[in-house]
């Protein structure tokens, strides 16, 4: 079977033109998803960038055990599982924390191609270059790097030549893509993972795509928000920085989708598996937030601290489209799905057997399809690494039309949501639904125990729950 994983970083789910979003227009996904299985109900696991890329290739979830970091050298990866059973194995991607500092993500391809430059990746250094002025430090995201600038200069001034649309991140990417699949596309069997860097930050898409949206603004551009409160942009800044991101959002569609067209040039898209997806949303101002967490600076950029902040729908509900060989047309599938999912899904299909592998993900086969089945999963977890003292960061837990996010300080209290009644999640219902939840605090509670995840980490959630319902 011939295998394609695309996955785009900082994708929301609702940034398509089939998701109803009104100006962003993304016809090649359209119409991927006009043949594929889309999942109404994709939520992250482990958050975030590197702890979902470690959920998808070892099949397990991260955020019980731990965060941010390389993959453990224990883990079995999907990629090495798949060349040892004689499939051609490749990861093309300009994702740079999947491959400096030793982290390792292409640990058992035959092969990894990195477009380097990206975000943090110093490839090369510019002294005759002035740094560019971009956005005001204080409505920007102002880490410690080197040279004493933030990400947004640091990115423009590593790569100069971002002025014509061929030369994104995205177009470099899918052209190295495309270039593999002319060359192995007579292979049988191939696995091949797309990983991009875009539609994260900055979001810096050409004019044409932003003007669509944002046609007469005259301040700066928003292209690298703060991570934080969103009240520090006026009404202009705001709608800026909607379009910008909806502008990165097209033209990441648009080069991902040359990827698709090469697959129908060399004649096998009929017969590929395309699992399109994302590790995590964004906020662009809804619920008063911009960024993807919240990062508190002490003593300006010197020191950061990233603070617990509860996660909605527009981080942790994410795109996932996946189209089987010989699929023609669109099924909706409702089940709840998670990036776990993916190692044990291509396995199944593919008829390898690994039974000795420790994976905790679900098999979508049967949903792919069609076929009627009891879905064993009744709730989605979502979560940065957990601590064992409190403030801890906020677990999102979600399904039967609900979510329940449980974290923070001491004090505060949790947040359950009805999607059903308010999709917007405006409304916190907890004091009025104790018996909700209890019942899915009872079922993280069941979760934490058998992910292994440490008995600190279970008994500060169980006192979380008797504090505020009376029991766990």
């Amino acid at each position: 079977m011939r295998i394609v994983l695309i996955i785009v970083d900082t994708l929301r789910y609702d940034h398509f033109s089939f998701a109803g979003h009104p100006y962003c227009q993304t016809p090649d996904i359209d119409e991927l998803a006009g043949h594929s299985c889309v999942f109404a109900n994709d939520y992250i696991g482990s958050f975030p960038t590197l702890p979902n890329r470690e959920d998808t290739v070892s099949g397990r979830y991260t955020f019980p055990h731990h965060g941010w970091g390389p993959l453990p050298n224990d883990v079995t990866t999907l990629a090495s599982v798949m060349t040892k059973h004689g499939y051609t194995t490749q990861l093309i991607g300009d994702t740079p924390h999947l491959f400096h500092d030793g982290r390792s993500y292409n640990r058992g391809f035959q092969a990894y191609n990195w477009i380097r430059g990206n975000e943090c990746d110093i490839y090369t250094t510019r002294y005759n270059k002035p740094f560019p002025r971009i956005m005001p430090f204080k409505k920007t995201r102002t880490d410690s790097l080197p040279f004493g600038h933030p990400l947004v200069e640091l990115h423009h001034w590593l790569n100069p030549d971002i002025a014509w649309e061929h030369n994104y991140f995205a177009a470099r990417t899918a052209a190295a893509a495309s270039r593999w699949i002319e060359e192995n596309y007579k292979a049988k069997d191939f696995f091949l993972w797309v990983d991009t860097f875009e539609c994260h930050e900055p979001w810096s898409a050409p004019p044409y795509l932003v003007e669509r949206v944002d046609p007469d603004y005259k301040g700066f551009p928003v292209v690298y928000p703060v991570y934080g409160w969103a009240d520090c942009y006026t009404p202009a800044e705001l709608k800026n920085m909607q379009a910008q991101y909806a502008g990165e959002v097209m033209l990441t569609a648009k080069w991902m989708g040359a990827i698709l067209r090469k697959l129908k040039d060399v004649g096998i898209y009929d017969d590929t598996m395309v699992i399109f997806t994302t590790d995590h949303g964004t906020y662009v101002g809804d619920h008063n937030r911009a960024g993807k967490m919240y990062v508190d600076y002490v003593g300006g950029a010197k020191k950061k601290t990233e603070l617990p902040w509860p996660h909605y729908e527009g981080v942790t509900h994410i795109p996932l489209l996946v189209k089987m060989p010989g699929q023609t047309k669109k099924r909706v599938v409702s089940e709840l799905a998670q990036p776990v999912d993916i190692f044990p899904t291509l396995l199944d299909l593919a008829g390898i057997n690994e039974n000795d592998l420790p994976l905790q993900g679900l098999s979508w086969a049967p949903l792919l399809q069609g076929e009627k089945v009891k879905w064993p999963r009744p709730y989605a977890f979502s979560s940065p690494a957990i601590l064992e003292q409190e403030p801890n960061f906020w677990t999102t837990i979600t399904g039967k039309g609900w979510t329940l996010s449980l974290g923070g300080e001491a004090k505060e209290e949790p947040l359950l949501f009805n999607l059903r009644k308010d999709p917007g999640q405006e409304t916190n219902v907890f004091e009025d639904r104790q018996d909700v939840v209890r019942e899915m605090g009872r079922a993280y509670l069941e979760f934490l125990n058998q992910c292994g995840a440490g008995p600190g980490k279970i008994a500060l959630f169980e006192r979380k729950l008797k504090r505020f319902t009376g029991r766990a």
